[in-house]
């Protein structure tokens, strides 16, 4: 009986680590080939009371081309970021969201927040991107991040989740070209 106490115990105490989350990012790529705008969506998977996301970055190869961001969340406070002296590592994130001053527009356990906007005049779109977030308000309990506990730190892999290809201007012109003779092949018929 004693040995089925301590293994349903094992059992609760593993569950309990599986159940601990992270943020996520997962970003859509609009546009065409060296125009591309990626919107960021960011989740916060962490466990009630563990804390709320303020503070978003990701690393585009093309630099610091921000096009957009949520309601009260400044894009000028940091122009980069390094997480390097909170224990994180020493990538330099050059697409930087922060919500320091509106609590209220910070994003809560289980919820997502998108409309983070950023530029790349890659060829193609990128299929995934470094990403770092912050959270703050909570105790977090797990064990996937850096700084400290009250205000907890995590990096991690954004991911593509669809493509739209904006069909480019030269495009259109050889359709219309091709309307056009289409057109006057029927008048002359």
């Amino acid at each position: 009986m004693k040995k089925l106490a301590i293994l349903v115990g094992a059992v609760g105490i593993s569950a309990m680590g599986f159940a601990q989350g992270m943020p996520g990012a997962t970003y859509t790529a609009t546009g065409s080939a060296g125009d591309w705008n990626l919107e960021f969506t960011l989740t916060n998977n962490l466990l009630p009371g563990e804390g709320d996301l303020y503070f978003f970055g990701v690393l585009l190869n093309t630099g610091r081309q921000i096009v957009a961001a949520p309601a009260n969340w400044d894009t000028e406070r940091f122009r980069t970021w390094s997480n390097q002296s909170y224990g994180g590592s020493s990538t330099i994130y050059n697409n930087v969201w922060l919500n320091l001053y509106s609590r209220p527009d910070d994003i809560l356990s289980s919820q997502s927040k998108s409309g983070f906007i950023a530029h790349t005049n890659s060829i193609d779109a990128p299929s995934s991107l470094s990403f770092f977030s912050f959270a703050a308000d909570g105790v977090y309990m797990g064990s996937s991040h850096y700084s400290n506990y009250w205000n907890p730190g995590f990096e991690g892999t954004a991911v593509l989740t669809s493509t739209s290809s904006v069909p480019e201007p030269a495009a259109f012109a050889i359709l219309g070209v091709g309307f056009v003779a289409l057109v006057r092949r029927r008048k002359r018929k």
